[in-house]
């Protein structure tokens, strides 16, 4: 099948495998601080480098020089050569120079030159009304009107700037989000899918995704499956499922109709009557109202866009009347009985193409479902146990180190864990309206094709508490979603609560369900004694490995 979605970087920037000359990739391109890159390489001969260089530890030097610069400078600086305008307009300069000027709010506009230049007018402007020469605002405001009808158009430089990390990095920006997918066979072709058949979607006009099958497994779609069927087929043997006809008859999904712009243009019906609709919502380290955050993600073009992923929106939003949650999860959600006390177990998450979330596995080790309202999204997912390549998690799972961005994963590391994990790892694509469960302890990454909305949750059941009670006695630095991250709280009272969780939850769950939780404890205890005896690996949990000390992550 043809290749048509590549697209030459608009600097001109090439991978350093393109050069022809030595000369090529030993130039001065920024002045005096070329000694510096050329060290970062090593000697060069008169022929040829002595070894392959990598100009990594060189960029983020730079990078961090620039953290020190004032937005105008890094605009005079970007003039001087041009190594430094490829690197300046082709990295996060700008982007970490405006979130160095307003790191707790984003108003985007058109691109992050643009959004930086305008945020640094306006402050200067601020700054300029206490000036005391009358002139001297005058200018300024001038320059902060002007901005409005600034717009940066990228030049390609007349001479080529070779440097894969640059390349690497607008790679991901233009790749398919359907990367690596195979074309369906023809007798698929117009076949309806079944559980274990090849998933299968249309390519639409933008050729985000196309008629595909995957090489792993397939998640079975299930309409009309009722809350018992649920439990004994996926629950219980955790297993992820599809379920397609619950959430489109939300409120919540009528009012959007498909569409992602309506997250902001149908703000009025989704937030709560004489609610303010300018409320931040959290956008992973800034905060946006929602018709902010729906123009950043119409008019970005990020490697990795900004993702809305929001644990407090019920406040604002009149959640009660746009969705329920679906009988199959609501029957058992057992930090429910914390009170305001429990964990955060409910966002909403929405993001442009090219958005979405990497490998992770869900925080307590509970599971969730993730209601898809707008878009489509591509999942692939791994039981516990099952690490991805690429994908380096801590011994104790408290962070998880991933590549940049989705598409480099795709991009790097696809092929491998397709290879790796075929026999026993999941990939699909929900639809809108589609609800996807997603079991405890496994391993899932998204990337939505097209823009896209979602309520997701997390919860615990009676399948999987006696998981959640390992983990919380065994895992106590992971445990999250305990306002660790709040501004007003200091690292001791956190540490505290985590030392103590699984006590509170423990006492919480007897006071209600008194009879389950001594059944649950009853069969850990049993669990630990045959551990004692047999003096061996258990493997009721593969993510698990119960030891004489406790419970511990089996990496």
């Amino acid at each position: 099948m043809a290749q048509t979605w590549f697209r030459p970087h608009p600097l001109g920037i090439y991978p350093r495998g393109n050069a022809r000359r030595a000369e090529d990739l030993s130039a001065p391109r920024f002045g005096s601080l070329s000694l510096l890159q050329f060290a970062a390489k090593g000697r060069r001969s008169k022929l040829v480098l002595v070894y392959r260089p990598t100009e990594e530890a060189f960029l983020e030097l730079l990078l961090h020089m620039l953290s020190f610069a004032a937005v105008d400078d890094i605009c005079r600086l970007s003039a001087t050569s041009t190594g430094w305008y490829c690197f300046i307009h082709a990295s996060d300069t700008f982007k970490q120079a405006h979130s160095l000027m307003s790191a707790n709010y984003l108003c985007f506009r058109g691109s992050w030159k643009e959004t930086a230049v305008r945020a640094f007018l306006l402050e200067a402007t601020d700054a300029a009304t206490f000036a005391p020469n009358k002139r001297h605002r005058t200018e300024h405001s001038n320059s902060a009107a002007d901005v409005f009808r600034f717009k940066h158009s990228p030049v390609a430089v007349s001479r080529s700037f070779f440097n894969d990390l640059l390349f690497q990095a607008w790679m991901c920006t233009i790749l398919p989000c359907h990367y690596h997918l195979l074309p369906a066979l023809k007798d698929e072709a117009g076949a309806s899918a079944s559980p274990g058949a090849a998933r299968k979607c249309e390519v639409n006009s933008s050729g985000n995704a196309t008629n595909f099958r995957s090489l792993l497994k397939d998640v079975p779609r299930l309409s009309g499956l009722s809350p018992e069927e649920f439990r004994e087929s996926f629950e219980k043997p955790n297993l992820p499922v599809i379920l397609t006809d619950v959430a489109t008859h939300w409120p919540f999904f009528k009012i959007l109709q498909g569409k992602f712009e309506n997250l902001a243009q149908k703000k009025e019906a989704l937030f709560r009557p004489g609610a303010s609709t300018d409320v931040p919502m959290r956008c992973e380290s800034t905060t946006m109202t929602v018709s902010d955050y729906v123009r950043y993600a119409q008019e970005q073009s990020d490697e990795r866009p900004i993702y809305m992923f929001d644990a407090e929106f019920g406040t604002s939003m009149a959640i009660e009347s746009l969705y329920s949650v679906p009988e199959h999860f609501a029957r058992d959600d057992f930090f429910k009985v914390l009170g305001d006390a429990r964990p955060k177990y409910r966002w909403i998450v929405a993001g442009p193409r090219r958005g979405g979330s990497s490998f992770h596995v869900d925080p307590n080790y509970t599971n969730a479902w993730n209601a898809n309202l707008t878009g489509r999204k591509r999942w692939i997912l791994f039981p516990p146990g099952c690490i991805p390549d690429g994908v380096f998690p801590t011994a104790d799972m408290s962070e998880v180190t991933t590549p940049v961005s989705l598409s480099e994963w795709l991009l790097n590391y696809y092929d491998a864990c397709v290879e790796r994990w075929r026999g026993v790892g999941y990939e699909c694509i929900c639809e809108p309206g589609d609800i996807m469960f997603i079991p405890c302890g496994w391993w899932h990454f998204v990337i939505n094709l097209e823009d896209s909305v979602a309520i997701t949750q997390n919860y615990v059941s009676e399948s999987n508490l006696s998981s959640v009670m390992k983990f919380l006695v065994a895992m106590k630095s992971s445990i999250t979603g305990i306002d660790e991250d709040a501004e007003d709280i200091t690292s001791d009272v956190v540490r505290s609560r985590r030392a103590h969780f699984a006590e509170e939850f423990a006492a919480a769950m007897h006071v209600t369900f008194p009879d389950l939780m001594q059944r649950v404890e009853s069969d850990l205890e049993k669990e630990m004694q045959q551990r004692r005896q047999k003096q061996q690996e258990c493997v009721a949990l593969p993510l698990l490995d119960i030891g004489e000390e406790g419970f511990t992550f089996n990496f």
